[in-house]
């Protein structure tokens, strides 16, 4: 299939991409292309004007006082690729190998994942496991949304008509503190059946979890963390019967649907699996570094 017929902008700078979107209520931003093109060839998406940002300054990085700022358009390969992205924000660097395929991770962008809010989103799941804010920028200025409140359901988020998602910070713990990735998806480029995020800080002994946040993709409307999962880690060493009680208990705490392809049953066992060597690995990293 082919796109409807639409009209193209290519901006210089967030005020001129923000004109334009106010000035057409049927534009839609261009990041990457990697989730809005191939929805447009499907005649999912129908915008009459594509505002493309590539020439927008959103690209940078800091990584000072322990929260990591990644602008918007920093794409898949750079979290993927660069050794500084990596020691600021490990688990974004491990997440961005899943996705898709070279070709993707060329072109897609961070900002343009999570403002598309796919439920089986790799990125999704790393903000909501660390934890921070996404930086909305509109006519009224700028403002900032935990990442808590930030996923609103199916494909939508805050970033409200008119609006861009123009940077991503992250609150990266410190030293004592592991990260842990883990997808099972039916080939290597596939959609997830179900990933999971992980990050645990040790207690002051470094012999328990004092804080833990789990974050899943792939088993409900958007990405989403597992309360019951992060309390069964807190204040517990991590071991191989805990384990097989947060996968059960993670199990029973998401509701996937069927669908053409996977049992909501087995999408679920898989979550829990997931989500168990998610926290195995962030708890050996944590203890390695205590």
């Amino acid at each position: 299939m082919f796109p409807r017929p639409f009209d193209y902008a290519r901006p210089d700078s967030v005020d001129e991409a923000l004109a334009a979107l106010a000035a057409n209520p049927g534009a839609r931003p261009l990041a990457g292309g990697q989730s809005l093109v191939p929805m447009m060839s499907l005649g999912l998406a129908a915008p009459d004007l594509l505002v493309d940002l590539a020439r927008l300054p959103l690209a940078g990085s800091d990584g000072g006082g322990g929260t990591v700022r990644l602008g918007a358009l920093t794409r898949h390969r750079e979290l993927e690729r660069s050794a500084e992205l990596a020691a600021w924000a490990p688990l974004a660097s491990e997440a961005a190998r899943f996705i898709g395929n070279p070709r993707v991770r060329n072109r897609g962008t961070l900002g343009g994942s999570l403002s598309h809010a796919d439920p089986a989103s790799e990125l999704g799941t790393v903000a909501l496991a660390y934890g921070g804010r996404a930086v909305i920028t509109g006519a009224g200025g700028e403002r900032t949304v935990d990442f808590d409140e930030f996923f609103h359901g199916f494909f939508e988020t805050a970033v409200g008509e008119g609006e861009l998602l123009t940077a991503v910070e992250l609150d990266v713990p410190g030293a004592g503190s592991g990260h842990g990735f883990h997808e099972v998806a039916g080939r290597a480029d596939d959609f997830a059946t179900a990933a999971a995020s992980a990050v645990l800080t040790l207690d002051g002994s470094g012999a328990a979890c004092a804080d833990a946040r789990l974050a899943l993709a792939g088993v409900g409307d958007r990405p989403l963390r597992v309360e019951a999962g992060e309390a069964i880690c807190r204040g517990a060493a991590i071991d191989a019967p805990l384990l097989d009680r947060l996968s059960a208990a993670v199990a029973d705490a998401v509701s996937p649907e069927d669908d053409a392809f996977i049992s909501a049953d087995y999408r679920r066992r898989v979550a829990g699996a997931c989500a168990a060597r998610a926290v195995e690995s962030a708890w050996a990293r944590a203890r390695e570094a205590a």
